[in-house]
């Protein structure tokens, strides 16, 4: 057998507080890898998202202005909302004009206050906690207008329920103003 001087003088076993020491090190190295690879991927989910959310917008306020105009309007109220499947609501009001419309991307529903008959918030529960899904409803001159903010189940008190919550009782809101109004 032949040795080496410098390898007999290195001593191979591990301490077990050096293999520790390794082990920490080795996890901490992953779990900064792990952290900035979730930063830049937020990033780009956040963009994305962000983007999304202004192109559906950006279509639906483009129609309302060209409605202003149209009217000789000016919308002093205007209340952005988004439903869980990613389509925009916007809710628009001159209350000097006592006009109102709420549009989405396929429609808009234009009124005076006075036609505005009835409006609430419609939630549907399951019994076991969970709110199956979350609507508004306004009916305008006769005719019934639904608004899904909600179409999958969740939970009230959990993040998304909040969220739910908030929007559909701000959309509500705004409509049982001009009711109050009358």
């Amino acid at each position: 057998m032949i040795v080496f001087p410098a390898a007999a003088c290195y001593h191979s076993a591990m301490t077990g507080k050096e293999l520790i020491t390794n082990i920490l090190l080795i996890i901490m190295i992953a779990f900064i890898a792990f952290n900035f690879y979730m930063t830049i991927s937020l990033k780009k989910k956040r963009k994305t998202s962000e983007d999304s959310y202004r192109k559906e917008m950006d279509a639906i306020e483009d129609n309302l202005i060209k409605l202003m105009k149209e009217r000789s309007l000016n919308f002093t109220t205007v209340r952005h909302f988004m439903n869980d499947r990613s389509q925009g609501i916007i809710f628009v009001s001159d209350p000097e004009k006592r006009k109102a419309a709420i549009g989405m991307r396929e429609d808009t529903a234009f009124f005076s206050f006075d036609e505005l008959e009835d409006a609430g918030k419609i939630y549907e529960e399951d019994g076991k906690g969970k709110i199956q899904s979350a609507k508004i409803f306004a009916v305008i001159d006769g005719t019934r207008y639904e608004y899904d903010i909600a179409t999958k189940p969740f939970r009230k008190n959990g993040m998304f329920g909040k969220v739910i919550y908030k929007t559909a009782e701000d959309f509500a809101g705004e409509l049982e103003k001009i009711l109050k109004e009358k």
